[in-house]
């Protein structure tokens, strides 16, 4: 009886050990990346899409909506073993979904960000895929929309998407962050053109992790992978960043300290609309940014607080819209 228990023990040390390396070398990411899935698809050539700019197009209108927990599958899983509760107090998504999905409709965005998504199945429920395209993960049939983003198929064509994970090696899917066994992040990305118009520019839907080990060097693999390229190419920005506009990793991730700014937020190009202190962006996490080459104002900034129906909340954060406008900017300007 104890050398059958001896050799489970054993077999379970080595099984924990086996575990510790797949995690530590990122064997778990080389097998997402050889299983079909691939490594990340670089990010567009900014340089090469710099000449021959569009820059006049109709208004974009954008949100950004950190939904919590927006999943039929994580649902089943609190069901099952938290009698249903995912930690927040909030209502299940299944009771919730139904105002989220009236909340985006009735602001009909062309762009539309979301974290904490799960499966294709959770986001289609909330933005029709009639109407929207979904970019999201995918390794065979696991489906990961954390920052799952959304474009109007009608209005826009998209030319390249893919992901950056936020890690050590960005190139390797299914990322668990810098610090070992984080959450999985990753910053969205998708190329699009205004078929009306023209107008090529690049639509990116981040989720930062809430440990400061995750988020700070983050920030700084957001700055110089995705924000410089605004240098050259107009880009829209959303995500839940967990940062707060009044620090120094906001003005690092954002590039608002370089000299024009990389990305601005949407309620400083909006005219910086007077709100209550409380809805201020240096006191909340979920931002919309914009910048490029071209002009970019906003014509709206909007962050709505309504909660449900019934008074309970729709999720821990709060739905942000705004309506951006870019044009040929005025030359000497």
């Amino acid at each position: 009886m104890l050398i059958g228990l001896k050799k489970v023990a054993i077999a379970f040390g080595v099984l924990l050990v086996l575990l510790f390396v797949l995690l530590r070398l990122q064997a778990w990411q080389y097998l997402a990346a050889y299983s079909g899935a691939g490594f990340a698809n670089p990010l567009p050539d900014s340089s090469r899409l710099a000449a021959n700019q569009q820059c006049t197009v109709q208004p974009l209108r954008v949100m950004s909506f950190n939904v919590m927990y927006g999943s039929a599958v994580i649902e089943a899983l609190a069901a099952r073993f938290r009698g249903g509760s995912t930690g927040a107090g909030e209502l299940p998504w299944s009771v919730r979904l139904p105002e989220i999905r009236e909340r985006i409709a009735s602001y009909g965005p062309d762009l539309l960000g979301l974290q904490e998504m799960g499966e294709d199945s959770a986001v289609e429920a909330i933005a029709p895929p009639d109407q929207y395209t979904l970019v999201s993960y995918h390794l065979g049939s696991f489906q990961y929309g954390d920052s799952a983003l959304l474009f109007k198929t009608a209005r826009f064509e998209r030319l390249d998407s893919g992901q950056l994970w936020l890690g050590d090696t960005p190139e390797l899917p299914m990322s668990l962050g810098f610090r070992p066994l984080s959450m999985i992040r990753y910053a969205n990305w998708a190329l699009l053109r205004d078929k009306a118009s023209g107008f090529t520019f690049l639509f990116v839907n981040s989720h930062f992790d809430n440990a400061g080990a995750n988020k700070e060097p983050s920030a700084s693999l957001f700055r110089e992978r995705i924000a410089r390229l605004a240098r050259d190419i107009p880009m829209v920005v959303t995500g839940d960043f967990n940062t707060t506009a009044d620090t120094e990793r906001y003005r690092r991730f954002s590039g608002i300290d370089a000299k024009p700014p990389l990305l601005e937020n949407a309620y400083t190009l909006a005219g910086s609309p007077a709100v209550a202190a409380a809805l201020h962006p240096d006191r909340r996490i979920d931002h919309i940014l914009a910048g490029g080459p071209c002009g970019v104002a906003a014509e709206q900034w909007l962050l709505d607080t309504r909660p449900l129906k019934n008074g309970q909340m729709m999720s821990d954060h709060d739905a942000l819209s705004a309506s951006l406008r870019f044009f040929a900017k005025t030359v000497g300007k």
